[in-house]
């Protein structure tokens, strides 16, 4: 029975062409795909084409999986993560009235509006700073709240090595905050 199969079995029956394998990995694994794509892209229409995208991908390379080389799940972020990457390259810098976010307490004034919306873009220009591991681990950490120990294993690392891309990842962040204005307002990480 399909659903009954390791992640690991169910990909090397999906390379073997079991379409059924390949609807159960979609099955475990789609709420978690849209997740990454739909934080990584910001826009839920571009999420689901992109998540689309990932399990098109699992179809074609699910017969090149190797056992033992990383969870399932990492392959599955690393994948997503590169087919997010792939489409904000192809977009267009432009404002967009969406990317104000609306207001936490209904009285606030639309200038606290656009701090909001400011203080959000220049975190996620900061996070581009970082290199794929960096970005990676604090994704993980601090935006899907993962335990360091869920994040290392989900990387494939060891608990020290996720320490210390954390630790270089938030002096990094630190530092281009820094020299964008006052750190301290906005982010504490």
């Amino acid at each position: 029975m399909v659903t009954s199969q390791t992640d690991e079995e169910l990909l090397a029956a999906i390379g073997r062409g079991d379409t059924a394998a390949g609807a159960e990995v979609m099955r475990r694994h789609l709420g978690y795909v849209l997740h990454i794509c739909h934080r990584k892209l910001g826009n839920a229409a571009e999420a689901e084409e992109a998540a689309q995208d990932v399990f098109a991908s699992v179809w074609k390379s699910a017969g090149n999986w190797q056992s033992g080389q990383a969870k399932v799940t990492t392959w599955l972020f690393r994948v997503a993560s590169n087919r997010c990457i792939d489409i904000l390259r192809r977009r267009r810098p432009t404002a967009n009235i969406d990317d104000i976010s609306e207001p936490s307490d209904p009285s606030a004034n639309a200038e606290e509006a656009l701090q909001v919306a400011q203080r959000d873009r220049t975190i996620r220009a900061a996070l581009d700073t970082l290199s794929p591991d960096q970005k990676q681990a604090i994704e993980l950490v601090y935006y899907q709240d993962l335990k360091q120990r869920e994040a290392a294993d989900n990387m494939g690392l060891s608990l020290a090595a996720l320490e210390s891309i954390l630790r270089r990842a938030r002096a990094k962040l630190h530092q281009t905050l820094a020299a964008q204005g006052d750190p301290t307002e906005m982010v504490s990480l």
